[in-house]
């Protein structure tokens, strides 16, 4: 693919000194090999051949182990700066090397989304600049960014302001899409100068509508957190090593079991059609992911407890009738719940898309092949562009 990638690789590793000395931080070993080389093969996978290295602190060490790219089968040039700039002042000091239109990626953190998905959303909608947005329930470590039915940022919500009742939203991926022109405006104030993209440009270029978000899933490691680093010693290289499947993500109550309202217990119909898709989908080495709103919890029906034990009591008769389950996901919440602990608004609830993004962190999905059966045309047409849903009666692998 010729567009160009942009990886900021200039990063102190101020937080990692106690475990890492002496190398840029993308430069931190993981298992003999440097995170930055697992970040590039990742983007390699991507299909992306052309890529610019923006260097700051010792940014010799990068460049004399990557060279030209030559030795990757890729492109790699490089700009440096003598002084750190800051996000946003790195990509000015290299301004006449970028393309008209590029990717931008941190160059400590791995967020393993596929990005035909964005280049999809780009190709359709042309947005001068979109982040790669990632579901996140730690609202006390990050703000969130809220968008609208089009995918447009309306908001930036710092960490620890988000409203009362929110349990999660959506938090910045650290993968951008941009065209040039957008940031045009700000090259002759900023050039020379340090200058952070996300504080100081992005909330202006919020302000005036040119910036879209959309929710991706795949696991993502910040390699600046000690603990990170340490997880990331096993996860990442075997993440580069496995293959992408797609999921058919089904509901439960309604798709797999009548659903007689507020379902619980081991008194359950079972759908017969919904077993023959899903025994389908097992032969043909698909992901089996069941995504449920459990509303009766927040309700006071019953308890998580037992609706956890109604979903395994239906993945152990799915097995037997010779169906497979790779894992499930479910939303105690609602935000008319009467108990209080569950009486939120989450992104959990289809058809918001949370539990389909939580399911892509512990699964390699395709998700441009993957699609949602359900039986509720409301609850699950999943809010997502790239998701095929379908409800039960037209559904087909």
């Amino acid at each position: 693919m010729d567009r160009q990638v942009v990886i900021l690789a200039g990063g102190l590793g101020t937080r990692l000194r106690s475990v890492v000395q002496d190398v840029p931080k993308p430069m931190a070993d993981i298992q003999g090999k440097p995170f930055l080389e697992y970040l590039l093969q990742l983007l390699i996978q991507n299909g992306y051949q052309n890529f610019l290295f923006l260097v700051g602190y010792k940014g010799d060490m990068i460049k004399n182990y990557f060279g030209d790219g030559s030795k990757f089968g890729v492109n790699i040039e490089y700009s440096s700066e003598a002084i750190p700039l800051g996000t946003g002042g790195a990509l000015f000091n290299a301004w006449h090397k970028l393309s008209d239109d590029f990717f931008l990626v941190n160059g400590d953190t791995f967020f393993d989304i596929q990005y035909e998905i964005m280049e999809d959303f780009v190709a359709g909608r042309n947005p001068e600049f979109l982040i790669a947005l990632r579901y996140s329930n730690d609202l006390s470590r990050y703000g969130i960014i809220e968008i609208d039915d089009n995918y447009k940022v309306i908001s930036f919500s710092e960490k620890g302001q988000v409203q009362e009742n929110r349990i999660d939203g959506y938090i910045n991926g650290g993968v951008y899409f941009l065209n040039k022109k957008v940031l045009e405006p700000f090259y002759e104030k900023y050039v020379n100068s340090a200058v952070s993209l996300e504080n100081d440009i992005l909330p202006l270029l919020v302000k005036i509508g040119k910036v879209y978000g959309l929710p991706i899933g795949g696991k993502f490691i910040d390699i600046g957190i000690p603990e990170d680093y340490f997880s990331s010693q096993s996860i990442i290289p075997g993440i580069i090593t496995q293959q992408r499947k797609p999921a058919v993500f089904v509901d439960r109550d309604g798709t797999i079991i009548e659903d007689a309202g507020y379902v619980h217990g081991t008194n359950l119909v079972f759908k017969s059609e919904t077993i023959e898709l899903l025994k389908r989908a097992k032969q043909e080495g698909k992901y089996v992911i069941i995504v449920t709103n459990q509303a009766g919890i927040a309700k006071g029906m019953f308890t998580e407890e037992e609706s956890i034990a109604t979903t395994e009591y239906v993945i152990k008769r799915l097995e037997e009738y010779g169906a497979h389950v790779d894992g499930y996901y479910y939303c105690p919440y609602h935000p008319e719940g009467i108990v209080e602990k569950y009486r939120k608004i989450s992104l959990l609830r289809k058809p918001e898309p949370g539990m389909i993004l939580k399911a892509c962190e512990d699964f390699r999905v395709d998700l441009s092949t993957s699609l949602m059966i359900g039986d509720n045309s409301e609850a699950d047409l999943i809010r997502i562009p790239y998701l095929r849903t379908n409800i039960l009666e037209n559904f087909a692998i």
